[in-house]
Formats: structure tokens, sequence, C-alpha cells
């Protein structure tokens, strides 16, 4: 092989890449393996399928001129098919001497096309014809079961029989050699007889050489990429908020993975999102390591999650998209509807990323404005993967799945194609600017209200989202939001150190009206009961100003199951340390601050991040670079690595390979 045709050859053919081989000798028995064929095998679409099973019902070696025979289709056709399998290692030789590599061969026996060996004693066309019409039809009824699976169940097949003592349709059969005994218990039609039957047809139905192309009523593709870009930033805006409350409130993964169904739900409330919805965001986070797993298994952004915030919606967009693309996983499996839990190892499957590419590019090639019609996709999935009719997941849920996924991502939109869809199989080729102008662009001012509510005119940037959701509970989502102050949202930025003049001169820095005195007076009066009240470690004490509080305090029915008791003028201790005894306080209205043993006011401790996850394992070179290093050194000699390139390694804490993030947890 040219550098360029071993490029090709390892570009189809990955898994040879992993590991880097290290010479040629080394390539040459891995892509001969079981395995590895195995896995080229199921990549192949219905139409090579059909060429390489009807090549291995040939005997070897054969010509693209018998080749197009049997399939019945213009040498050229053939001749371009059988150009791409050698392309992919599967056969070598010219036209006219093809050899299939032997496990090629061996994974459609033993009847390939539903063809029997061909015969020792081979009958004639006319020898056929007239068996056929001494038989009989029910004879020819029994044969037709036999046409596309050869055998058959028969008790005492081996019986000598002649065709003036048959007294069954089997038995003339077998008398005139139209059935054969294959053992004792098995008959089987000879190739000849079910050739001729068929009329020389190698599969049941035709198998187009070309794939199907996805055709429907166009709408507006401007109408339709504009709904698909609302969709691909509404799933940006709800991942920053999913990760927002994942770091106020943990959830912890249970001790089998996943994330508890109640969890689940109440992540949804919060979204006001569907479960399956919910679900869905929690797996691209992770999937794109937005979040992980901390020591204590507890769901946390990750570093990577801050520097994803500070990149714009087209880049933030891409990682997602493109990790969604990659991952080992069946998102829609892991839902509480289909008896699963989100980020649960029943969502793992090794074969998910190539299945879900292959939907993704039907609708690449589609073009953009069509609307989907589910048949003609669920059509042209199973000619792109014929496995998918035997295999664990079938074309009609990949197709529902990978859709329905995709309209969330922006991928379609009002039923119809969008013209991002073709972005994430090429990750190299930038947004073109016309989509990227259709995400909404970041604005830092917003309207504050009467009614103590912030009003946004589109998305925040992020440093002010994240400031705001400080001071104010967001109620909506979406590109506008409205945000709600209350004594509890502020209190949580008098917890972060900001004061009172703090707080209202970055509203007005950020507003673009100025603050009702009902705000002014609500960030007063919370900021002069916020630290009225200092508790510290004593086991922990409790310092108040006013008499009467403390007095109250004393009373409460809690009080002596916490062992608090007066030890000085407005002072208390308690023999719960301070953790324990704050939401108390905050229960009955107050608003305490935690100080140390020196008087020291503590802050709310800083934000946390899950360790950073560690990727899955990725090949070091290109197929390029394999290629070419191969062709250079030759068989025997070493691929040598780049220099200064060292294999990845795992970092300190919990590292969970992408795709394996519940499996890992134990």
């Amino acid at each position: 092989m040219s550098a360029e045709k071993l490029t090709t050859f390892l570009d189809l053919r990955p898994d040879l890449l992993e590991p880097v081989p290290q010479d040629v000798a080394e390539l040459a028995s891995r892509s001969t393996t079981s395995a590895s064929i195995t896995r080229a095998i199921d990549e192949l679409n219905a139409w090579l399928r059909t060429v390489a099973e009807a090549l291995s019902a040939l005997p070897d070696p054969a010509s693209v001129a018998e080749l197009a025979i049997m399939l019945g289709q213009p040498p050229s056709t053939v001749a371009a098919a059988v150009a791409q399998l050698r392309e992919r290692g599967l056969l070598w030789g010219q036209d006219d001497q093809l050899h299939l590599v032997r496990p090629v061969r061996e994974a459609f026996e033993p009847y390939p096309g539903g063809l029997a060996p061909p015969s020792a004693r081979p009958m004639s066309a006319e020898q056929i014809d007239a068996a056929l019409q001494d038989c009989g039809a029910e004879a020819r009824v029994v044969l037709e079961r036999l046409l596309w699976s050869p055998t058959g169940a028969v008790r005492n097949a081996e019986r000598p029989v002649s065709f003036t003592s048959a007294r069954s349709p089997i038995e003339r059969l077998l008398s005139r050699q139209l059935l054969r005994p294959l053992d004792s218990e098995t008959v089987i039609i000879p190739r000849e007889v079910a050739w001729q039957l068929r009329e020389e047809r190698f599969s049941a139905e035709p198998v187009a050489p070309e794939q199907p192309v996805i055709t429907g009523r166009l709408r507006n593709s401007n109408l339709v990429d504009r709904a698909a870009a609302g969709a691909a930033f509404a799933v940006l805006h709800d991942i920053e908020l999913l990760a927002y409350r994942l770091e106020a409130i943990p959830h912890k993964l249970l001790r089998g993975g996943g994330l508890p169904n109640r969890d689940v739900l109440t992540l949804a409330r919060h979204l006001g999102a569907e479960p399956d919805h919910a679900s869905f965001l929690l797996e691209c986070a992770a999937a794109a390591q937005l979040i992980a797993p901390a020591s204590t298994t507890a769901l946390l952004p990750t570093p990577d999650y801050d520097q994803w915030l500070g990149q714009d919606a087209p880049s933030r967009w891409r990682l997602v998209i493109e990790a969604w693309l990659d991952a080992d996983r069946f998102f829609a499996r892991s839902s509480a509807g289909a008896g699963g839990h989100a980020l649960g190892q029943e969502a793992y499957a090794r074969s998910a990323a190539r299945l879900r590419k292959t939907v993704v590019r039907i609708l690449a090639d589609t073009e953009p404005g069509t609307t989907l019609d589910r048949d003609r996709l669920v059509s042209a999935a199973s000619w792109h993967r014929p496995t998918l009719t035997h295999g664990p997941v079938t074309a009609d849920q990949l197709v529902e799945w990978t859709l329905c996924e995709a309209s969330w991502l922006g991928l379609a939109a009002l039923g119809a194609v969008s013209s991002f869809a073709r972005l994430p199989l090429l990750p190299d080729l930038s947004m073109p600017a016309a989509l990227q102008d259709l995400f909404p662009a970041p604005v830092e001012r917003f309207v504050i209200q009467t009614d103590l509510t912030a009003v946004t005119a589109g998305p925040l940037e992020h440093t002010v989202a994240a400031e705001l959701r400080l001071l104010a509970d967001q109620e909506s989502r979406g590109g506008a939001g409205v945000y709600r102050f209350s004594p509890v949202s502020l209190r949580r930025a008098f917890d972060q150190g900001w004061s009172a003049a703090e707080v209202q001169s970055w509203l007005q820095r950020h507003s673009t009206t100025g603050l009702p005195q009902a705000l002014d007076y609500l960030i007063d009066d919370v900021a002069r009961r916020h630290d009225s009240i200092r508790i510290g470690p004593a086991v922990c004490y409790v310092r108040i100003s006013d008499p009467a509080q403390a007095a109250a305090l004393l009373a409460h029915p809690s009080a002596s199951g916490l062992g608090l008791r007066a030890v000085a003028p407005n002072v208390l201790i308690a023999a719960v340390d301070e953790c324990e005894l704050l939401p108390l306080l905050q229960e009955l209205g107050h608003s305490p601050v935690v100080e140390n043993g020196a008087g020291e006011v503590l802050l709310t401790p800083p934000t946390r991040r899950a360790g950073k996850q560690l990727t899955e394992s990725r090949p070091l070179l290109s197929a390029a670079e394999v290629a070419e290093a191969l062709l250079t050194r030759g068989a025997g000699h070493p691929v040598a690595l780049q220099p200064g390139v060292t294999q990845p390694t795992a970092e300190v804490g919990l590292s969970i390979p992408r795709g394996t993030l519940a499996r890992s947890i134990e």
C-alpha cells in the first residue's frame, strides 16, 4: 500500500490505532484477527455487506464478473464495492483474482446468502425442471420454505427411498435429489436447486447499491435554523443552571452507580423540565467533563466547567455536541422512564457512538429544511447498519432516541433538519458566521422592577449571571430571564462576604433603572440582621446582642436537645457544633454568621470543584502519522512516539474515563 492507501485503511479500521501498532508485522497480524474483522464487517453498509457475503459464497478465488452475475448488478457497480472492501483490508487481489480474508469468509459461514455449498453432484437446469414436474405442487411448497435457509429437520433423513415408494412430498423430493440428507435428522436443498427457484437472486429483497436519500417537504431553512439555535442555546443555559444547582446542593451517586431518581426529579423541577430532559442534561454534562463525582461521590462542576463558561455560545455548543456524539452510552436508557438511573451503568454500550453517528450522518446528508419522516429514517439507518436488525438496539429505537436528542441539541427543529446537523461530523470546520449570529449575544444589564424582580433582555454574561444568581433566585429558563430578590437570596451574598453597600453598588452598576425603594429597604434590613448573631465552637457558643432574642432561643423546644444554656449575659453555649446549630437559628428567622476562635467572621467556603476527569484513551498519533512511520520503518522496526509525548496517566483523585462514569464509582 502507498502512504495514502495505508492512511485510508487505518481511518476505516480505527480499532487498529489503539494501541498504536509497533511495526508492519503487528499491523498485518492484528488486522486479520476475528475481533478486528468482526468490527470492520459491522461497519459495512447493507450493499457492501451483501457484496462481501456473495463473495464468500463463491469459490476462492473469484472474479468481479462472477460476482456481478451472482448479484445481478453491472460489473462497474460491483467493482466499486470491491474497491471499498479492498480499502478496508477485507479482501485482496486483482478484480479477476479476488481472495477474501479468511475471517471474513468464516463470518458468513455456514450458508452465506442462505445458499448451500456447491454440490458434489450438481444438477442441470433441465434436470431440475423435470424433477420439479415429477414431484408436483405440494413438493414445490416445501422447497420454497427452504429457499433462504437451506436446511430443515426431517426424521430418518438418510433412509433409502425411491420415487415409486415415496409416500409424501418430502420423500419424493429426496428420491429426485431436490433435497439431500445432511445427517440423520437434517435435509438440505442443493445450491443449484435453490438458485434456480430463486430466479438467480442472491437476496430475498433487493439491496440498493446507493444509500437512501431522505426527501420530504421543504420548510424555510432560515426559520428552522433560528428555532434550532434557540434549542441549542437552551441546552447550554440548562447545563449552566444544572451545574449551579449541583454546586449549591450536593447530590450523591448511588453505591451501584447512577443518580437517585428522586434527585433527578428534584433537578427537573428546579429546571422546569421533564425528568427525561434533566437526565439527558446530566449525561451531556458528564460526557463533556463539565461535572464529575468528587471524593465524596457527590456530583460537582469540574475545573473544565469554569473554562467552558468563559467561551462564547457556539464554542460551548460545539464541545457539548461533540461529547454527546462520541459518548459510549445510550442516554435514553438512563432515564427513570426506561427503568434506569441518570449516569447509571445500564446506558453503557460500546457501539453507541458509532450507531449515533450513523443517524447524524443521515441528517447531515439531508438538505437543511427537509421535513423528517421517521419511517424513512429507519429505512436509511437499516441500510447503513444492517446489523441493527438483530442487535440489542433496533433501528426504530436508535432513530427515536437520536432524533429526540438531536432536536434538543439543535440538529433538527420544527420537524426538519437544520444547518447545524453538518457541524458535529466536521470538528475542524468552523461554524459559519450566519449560524454563529443566530445565538443570542450576552448582555450585562438588566431591569429591576418594583416587585423585587430583575428582568434580562437576553442571556447574561456568565460572571454577571453567577453574581446575580447569588443575589436573587432565577425563576425562568431561556435567553431572557427573571430573577427574584428575597431575604434568603440576599443572605447568600452576605454569607459570601458582601456588604450592603457592595450589593447596592453592584445592582446600580448593572441595572438600567434605579433601585426601587423596596429593594433598598430589603437589602438594609437583611444586612442589619445578618451579623446580629455570631456563633462559634465552644463546643459552640452564641453571642446575641438582643436579650429578648436570647430568651426566645433558650425557650425553644429544641434548645434542650442541642444543649443550649446561658453562660453570660447575651452569651449561650451548645453541646453541638456550629453546623448543627446554624439551621435552627435560620429557621427562627435570624441571620447568624459563623466566627472562628479569634472572633473573625468566616465566609462561605469557596466554590467547590470536582477533580478533572480522565479522558478516555486516544491514539497519540493520527492515521497519517502511523502510516508514514510504518512505511518508513518497515517490518520489524517499532514505531516511535513523538519526542516528549507520553501516555496519559490518571490524576490524583477519582478519575473516570468518559463513557464509564457509573461503572467506576466504587
